[in-house]
This record gives C-alpha cells, sequence and structure tokens, in this order.
C-alpha cells in the first residue's frame, strides 16, 4: 500500500526530490530515496541533476524514451 500511493502521487509531480516526497507524504528519507531510485529505473521518472547529497527528478514522458 505504501509503494502504491508512493507511485501514485510522485508521478504527478513537476519537480521531484526526497525531501519533496518526504515532507508531502510523511516518509522517512531513506524509504523515499530508495523508491525514487526504484522509480527511476522503471523509467517512471528521470534524473536531471545529481549533487553529492541530493537528486533531482522529473517526470519521464514518453517523448524522451
Amino acid at each position: 500500500p505504501t509503494y502504491d500511493k508512493l507511485y501514485k502521487e510522485v508521478t504527478q509531480y513537476k519537480l521531484i526530490t526526497a525531501i519533496a516526497v518526504s515532507e508531502r507524504q510523511k516518509f522517512l528519507g531513506s524509504f523515499v530515496k530508495h523508491a525514487l531510485v526504484e522509480l527511476r529505473d522503471k523509467g517512471l521518472i528521470k534524473q536531471v541533476v545529481q549533487n553529492h547529497s541530493q537528486v533531482i527528478y522529473i517526470i519521464a514522458t514518453k517523448a524522451e524514451e
């Protein structure tokens, strides 16, 4: 149920970061980071920028694939 809620909500955000998802959904940051990597691997979101401490994602569109 938690993953389903996360997948449904996150794929509707314009700008996706672990902090933003954690604050909006009240999930732990470590859970959110792993979930975002899983979403990226599935092709639902696209990584835009990676800093040493933060990763920024956007929604992957079919034109980008």
